[in-house]
């Protein structure tokens, strides 16, 4: 069985459009959606339960005490079934119509899929110019210092081979975990498939001015960890 894990705080403006638009690509008899949600205020558990009725795939994980994206995507990924499972954002920023070509590259063997905005046929919609140069100065410092092999290691549309490489393969990381991912897993076989990201239209984002600090609070401590692991090497 295949696995959509979607993580969700106050995404009401966009979670029926998601699910549905999933179904419009991908047969529901062919996957599982689960939507883990950090007990939302806005009404997202009620359209997601009502959901369930045209859609008996959906499955709704509502966590009382614990927020979080990094946490999130690791209790999903522990409750999907045997098989692949994909990781996507709930607005509407990872289209899916993209999403057959990530099950086709897992189905062909690979460990991580990666939805790049740095590959043929890969863009960003609807972001100013400052905000794109700071990503992509953000992902050359990353690929740089960690040597890592794909161009977009910051991407959120991830795709594993099974649900325990994505719940178990990082501990840190609230908001950029395919870079904790790949730095702390070095023998993963990975590739990357071309994605269109759009900057979401409705709701409002969770992480604001906080981006950058996570990420650079992510950086210091994946180096410091390599540091250490270094000094303890015979």
């Amino acid at each position: 069985m295949r696995t959509i894990v979607i993580p969700t705080l106050n995404e009401g403006d966009n979670i029926r459009r998601l699910i549905e638009s999933i179904f419009e690509v991908i047969d529901s008899d062919e996957v599982s959606i689960i939507v883990v949600d950090d007990d939302s205020t806005d009404g997202t558990q009620t359209i997601v339960t009502e959901l369930r009725k045209r859609f008996p795939s959906v499955r709704l994980l509502v966590r009382k005490r614990i927020r979080g994206l990094g946490s999130a995507v690791r209790f999903g990924a522990s409750q999907a079934e045997k098989g692949s499972v994909v990781v996507m954002d709930a607005d509407l920023s990872h289209d899916p119509r993209h999403l057959p070509a990530f099950f086709e590259q897992l189905d062909r063997g690979f460990d991580v899929v990666v939805g790049s905005r740095y590959v043929p046929g890969g863009r960003t919609e609807g972001w100013p110019g400052k905000r794109i140069a700071v990503s992509k100065v953000a992902t050359l410092v990353a690929r740089l210092l960690f040597r890592l092999p794909v161009r977009d290691p910051m991407s959120g549309f991830v795709g594993c081979r099974s649900g325990r490489i994505l719940a178990e393969g990082f501990r840190f990381a609230d908001y950029k975990f395919l870079l904790e991912m790949m730095v702390t897993n070095r023998s993963l076989h990975v590739t990357e498939v071309p994605i269109v990201f759009r900057d979401r239209m409705r709701g409002k984002s969770k992480l604001k001015g906080r981006t950058m600090l996570l990420y650079l609070e992510l950086v210091a401590r994946l180096l410091y960890q390599g540091v250490r692991h270094r000094r303890n090497s015979p």
